[in-house]
């Protein structure tokens, strides 16, 4: 009997050991997240804490801009963005076959080649030969005469970060994405939900935020998050916050943004003019972190963001695109400095250049500071049709005034290479009632 409860404590331990080494392992993750290249460089994708019981896979989402082979190295190819898809496959014997390890922007860009040094131009004068000093002469650098001591070389001082304050912490998971790969930009309209934490605020994102990330054919990449907030602050008070972040994307994948602020909170009204900066981190998954964190030192406060009037000295006869908008709910927040309202909308386009439907649910953002006009910006992808047929997508930025009348200054991307030229062309919005519909024109 001692014997078999003896058995019975080793198996025991033998089990737990087992399970709690699993358990402890770490799962494979990517070392990086995003990869920019210049054309015909290569780079090796490595996979932290691999399983040696599995098998890696790579596949690459368009292979003309960046190659991945079987062990990992991508080759970029031509000007561009691809992503790559790494795959574990476990061996023979294993429960699970396949799953996602991750995804890896890669941005392709064009090689900078330097321009050779411009020789100077020659002179009348004559030139003066220096005197030849014999090799044995010694020179008179502080390096070699005997004594000398070499001058310190300076290190500049690091510049401190000033954004030390943590006012919170939002958290994201990402929802659905859609893509437009234009001629000069590509766009991703990624929508996420999330929850808010902090000293100052906690609640949850109302419905579904997105943010819109331009990565630039010539190198720039911009992000711009909008999003409404339901929470308690700081006083246990129930307040709504509005949250939008426009910031930059560097090579490395590092983001930081400028973030806007509204609430309707006694309690955090500071923070509509405080001196803030958002830092978002990939966690991986699809999750992301947004710490917004405040400059104290700064007690200067910040002025809202300056109203630009879109031009309208030029002649925009040339029509290109109709939508027709169907107007949804409406979220508002009123604070001490202004109003936010996020309008969300559908719709739909029958015009001769495009014919199609916008993909899902869009918001159009109304920004009213005190002393200033409205202003307004709708984001939205149609996906659908072009003049002769071909499929293709369009993503339209409506940036403008309602002053008594909407006017737009719009950004648009597209796939379709017949209108690729509308990327970089002079553009002017205006709309008209019953049916509402958003006209879009090129400048003569």
């Amino acid at each position: 009997m001692k014997k078999k409860l003896l058995c019975l404590v080793l198996v025991s331990g033998l089990i737990l050991g087992n399970w709690q080494t699993v358990n402890a392992a770490k799962k494979p993750s990517l070392s990086f997240k995003k990869l920019a290249m210049n054309v015909g460089q290569k780079k090796k994708i490595t996979i932290k804490n691999k399983n040696k019981k599995a098998v890696y896979t790579y596949r690459s989402s368009s292979k003309k801009i960046a190659a991945v082979s079987s062990k990992g190295v991508v080759t970029a190819k031509k000007q561009g963005r691809a992503k790559i898809t790494v795959m574990q496959k476990l061996k023979k014997g294993s429960k699970k076959s396949s799953k996602k390890i991750g995804v890896i922007t890669v941005i392709c860009k064009k090689k900078i080649i330097d321009k050779p040094s411009i020789s100077p131009q020659p002179t009348n004068e004559p030139q003066v030969t220096p005197p030849s000093v014999p090799r044995n002469t010694p020179s008179n650098s502080p390096q070699s005469t005997p004594g000398a001591t070499p001058q310190p070389t300076e290190t500049p001082a690091p510049i401190p970060d000033l954004y030390t304050k943590k006012v919170m912490t939002v958290t994201v998971s990402d929802t659905e994405l859609h893509s437009v790969e234009g001629n000069t930009c590509h766009v991703d309209m990624q929508y996420f939900t999330g929850e808010v934490a902090g000293e100052y605020l906690n609640g949850k994102i109302m419905g579904e935020g997105t943010v819109v990330i331009k990565d630039y054919k010539e190198g720039e990449t911009r992000l711009c998050s909008r999003y409404m907030i339901s929470g308690t602050d700081s006083e246990g008070e129930k307040c709504t916050m509005f949250i939008e972040d426009n910031g930059t994307v560097d090579e490395s994948g590092k983001a930081v943004t400028r973030p806007i602020i509204i609430t309707d909170s006694d309690a955090l009204s500071w923070l509509e003019t405080a001196d803030l900066q958002g830092r978002i981190t990939d966690q991986g998954d699809g999750a992301k972190t947004i710490d917004i964190l405040w400059n104290e030192s700064n007690t200067e406060p910040v002025a809202p963001p300056q109203v630009i009037r879109p031009d309208e000295s030029q002649s925009y006869t040339n029509e290109i695109f109709t939508f027709a908008i169907d107007i949804g709910s409406t979220t508002s927040v009123t604070g001490s400095t202004g109003k936010a309202s996020m309008i969300h909308f559908g719709g739909a386009s029958d015009c001769a250049n495009f014919k199609g439907k916008i993909v899902s649910d869009c918001v159009d953002t109304r920004l009213k500071f005190d002393g200033q006009m409205e202003t307004l910006s709708a984001r939205y992808i149609l996906s659908g049709t072009d003049a002769n047929g071909n499929p293709c997508k369009i993503y339209v930025e409506n940036n403008g005034i309602d002053d008594n009348g909407m006017v737009t200054e719009p950004i648009i991307i597209t796939d379709s290479p017949d209108f690729a030229w509308v990327e970089s062309a002079k553009l002017h919005g205006t709309v008209s009632w019953n049916p509402f519909l958003i006209h879009i024109a090129a400048a003569e």
